[in-house]
């Protein structure tokens, strides 16, 4: 498996859903980000042992030291679900690399966001309506639709995979139909 560290805008993004959902107290944002990103930076360093600092994937000007040099900026835009729990996966994967994992704060901090962007995915859909692909713009590639082994189209968001800009939770919007008016 391949592994790659994530961007500052990556750890904004779940930070912003973290603070308005009150896993993370509004102090903590920055000392939390931290801890996500040197776990992020160990599984790297671990997966390749012979790549260097400033030479690991990822950003092209990360050095190891940004890990100490985090500062949360809060994401733009309503927090989506969706978007949120593809960029928990992708910091999982990222991160999941070395052996201290799985015993982490990281870990225990990345399932509890897991979590709670699934939890908040019905409701959110009912407010807001689903995503249709068929509205992005030509060439963009953010949400796609996956079909399961029984045959049944799911809508899942790739944009939260790498955190391409900090235009996501717009973007998600923008895709969204509106709800149907109930009754």
């Amino acid at each position: 498996m391949s592994a790659w560290i994530v961007s500052r805008d990556h750890l904004d993004l779940l930070l912003t859903a973290a603070l308005a959902w009150e896993i993370t107290p509004p102090g903590e944002a920055d000392k939390t980000g931290r801890m996500l990103w040197r776990e992020n930076l160990a599984s790297v360093a671990y997966r390749y042992p012979y790549d260097r600092d400033g030479d690991r994937p990822g950003p092209i000007d990360f050095r190891d030291r940004h890990v100490d040099t985090y500062r949360f900026r809060p994401y733009p835009g309503r927090v989506d679900p969706d978007v949120v729990a593809a960029a928990a996966d992708s910091l999982v994967c990222q991160s999941c690399e070395h052996p201290g994992w799985s015993t982490s704060t990281a870990c225990r901090w990345t399932t509890r966001l897991r979590e709670q962007a699934t939890a908040r995915v019905a409701a959110y859909l009912d407010e807001h309506g689903p995503v249709d692909p068929q509205r992005q713009t030509r060439g963009e590639q953010g949400w796609y639709v996956v079909v399961d082994q029984d045959g049944r189209e799911h809508v899942r968001c790739g944009d939260g995979w790498s955190v391409p800009d900090r235009g996501v939770f717009t973007r998600a919007v923008e895709l969204r139909t509106l709800a149907a008016v109930k009754p």
